[in-house]
């Protein structure tokens, strides 16, 4: 087998190994020739030598995928972390700015979960959280943004939802949560507190959105009343706090 053959075999290889990291499938490198004793000794030298640097290879992208994943993703619950959460919001945050789309972001924080954890035990507790992951997911639009901040609070970012339209979604939203008492061995309680924040009604801004939802969500969880309640929704300018800060590097 010429060399120049034997070369853009392998090229080939490490390209279909590149797919195949893309797709999360794996490699099987397999070279055939119809003549009989088609590859020397010195062939099969050289293939071995590659085969092993390309095994290598592979295996170091595969760890770099891994790592670039836990960096983003939540791994108890499958959902964008906060690291995702600030980069998804500014840059649709710009998005919104650009084409004169309202954007609501929800603060979202599980009532009677430390009694769930502190009653039934934390594995209890983390099938909790993984269903109502799934739950605000599948209550959600292809193009709607949910993600874990940590603990029992998740944030939903929703283009299109206004505040007139907002009340309706967020019942929805804890209809569905309050369900995930039937996962537990005994009786229980769990509900789910929401706070809102608009653009462009509240603010323009990443940060003051955030900290406007999150104030709303602590006074409903106080309150025990609806999150669209009207002191709920009080102009940030109102509120007297200071903007939750954050990097989105």
């Amino acid at each position: 087998m010429s060399n120049e053959i034997f070369q853009i075999i392998i090229t080939v290889a490490v390209a279909l190994a590149l797919l195949s990291i893309l797709v999360q499938g794996f490699v099987v490198l397999a070279l055939y020739r119809a003549e009989k004793d088609a590859f020397s000794r010195e062939d099969l030298r050289i293939l071995l030598a590659v085969g092993s640097k390309l095994a290598m290879s592979l295996e170091n992208a595969l760890l770099y995928q891994t790592v670039e994943r836990s960096a983003t993703t939540d791994y108890m619950t499958n959902l964008p972390n906060a690291r995702s959460l600030f980069m998804r919001l500014d840059s649709e945050l710009s998005r919104c700015k650009r084409t004169s789309i309202p954007f609501a972001v929800m603060v979202c924080d599980l009532d009677g979960f430390k009694q769930v954890n502190d009653q039934f035990g934390h594995l209890e507790g983390n099938k909790v959280l993984r269903y109502v992951a799934h739950k605000l997911r599948e209550g959600c639009r292809e193009y709607d943004y949910v993600a874990r901040m940590g603990g029992d609070e998740f944030v939903l970012l929703l283009p299109g939802v206004t505040k007139e339209t907002a009340p309706a979604r967020i019942a929805e939203f804890q209809k569905s949560i309050a369900e995930a008492v039937d996962l537990l061995p005994e009786q229980g309680t769990l509900s789910m507190s929401v706070g809102a924040a608009y653009f462009p009604v509240d603010s323009t801004e990443a940060e003051e959105l955030l900290a406007a939802a999150d104030l709303r969500m602590y006074k409903s969880k106080r309150c025990q009343a609806p999150a669209e309640e009207p002191d709920f929704n009080l102009p940030v300018a109102e509120m007297n706090v200071l903007p939750l800060t954050y990097s989105s590097l």
